[in-house]
């Protein structure tokens, strides 16, 4: 009985063993499993913190690029601005450049149009004193209606003035004197030549009553009536009636009558009868007026 005592305990004390060690590598076991289980979360989320760095990263590389394309586009559209600045710039000083440009050549075509008139005004004035100078006076004075339009110096155009305004009294009352002869010498035609010339000159001269008075009477001898009416007419209007001779309505009635004008030389007949009703031409004034009325 003793004997297999002995031999029971070693066996129950191995089992024991063996149990206690089947527990450990059973708990080893589940450790190891919870252990993988672990690592498997642990690497799932490694890969998912991965993956949201990827796309964090990804996020950043395209916030990147649309920062540096802002940025690159801002960059450009300032030296846009910039440069269409300076283009604008240099468009406004060319015009400007331009401008000038065209207003210098138009002030010097100006003046070389104002030299040119200068040149031919001076040509004319020189021509016009020579033809002074040398005796022909009508045609001379004649030429200076054009002359005096001419661009001259106020020194040129005062001797010339001056010029023209002697040789027009000189001949003026020349003419005068000659047609005052002509008309005493009974040369009618050349008379109202002569007074003609002179008015042409003068046209209001200071005897100027005593010029057309005789110039209608020379053209009434030559017959030509209407306009020694005019000069009669204009000779009355100047006092030619008070200053120079009574007659002037008596032959104004003779030249109306002869010009069919019955009621104007009736008019002048008995203006003059009542002014001077005692002179030499009054019967026939009176005559006249009775066979016109």
């Amino acid at each position: 009985m003793g004997d297999r005592v002995d031999n029971d305990t070693p066996d129950t004390e191995l089992g024991a063993r063996v149990a206690e060690l089947a527990a450990q590598v059973d708990e080893t076991r589940k450790q190891l499993i919870k252990t993988s289980n672990i690592l498997g979360n642990l690497t799932a989320e490694v890969k998912a913190v991965g993956r949201a760095q990827q796309q964090e990263r990804r996020g950043l590389s395209l916030n990147s690029a649309a920062a540096y394309i802002l940025f690159v586009l801002l960059v450009a559209s300032g030296f846009y601005f910039l440069y269409r600045g300076q283009v604008d710039r240099l468009d406004a000083e060319k015009n400007a450049l331009v401008r000038e440009h065209a207003a210098a050549l138009t002030k010097l075509a100006a003046l070389r149009e104002a030299e040119e008139k200068r040149r031919q005004a001076e040509d004319k004035a020189a021509a016009f004193y020579r033809l002074s100078q040398s005796g022909r006076l009508h045609r001379a004075l004649d030429q200076y209606p054009e002359v005096s339009q001419l661009p001259l110096s106020r020194v040129e155009a005062a001797v010339f003035q001056d010029w023209v305004a002697r040789v027009k009294s000189r001949i003026a009352y020349t003419s005068y004197s000659e047609g005052m002869k002509a008309v005493g010498d009974k040369q009618w035609k050349q008379a109202t030549t002569e007074f003609r010339t002179a008015l042409k000159y003068i046209p209001h001269p200071p005897h100027e009553a005593s010029l057309r008075y005789y110039f209608g009477v020379a053209l009434m001898k030559l017959g030509s009536y209407r306009e020694a009416a005019e000069e009669l007419e204009r000779a009355l209007g100047v006092g030619a009636e008070k200053a120079v001779s009574h007659e002037i309505r008596y032959y104004l009635g003779s030249i109306y009558e002869q010009t069919a004008r019955r009621e104007k030389a009736v008019a002048a007949y008995k203006a003059y009868l009542k002014r001077f009703p005692a002179t030499s031409y009054a019967r026939v004034a009176r005559r006249r007026i009775k066979e016109l009325e």
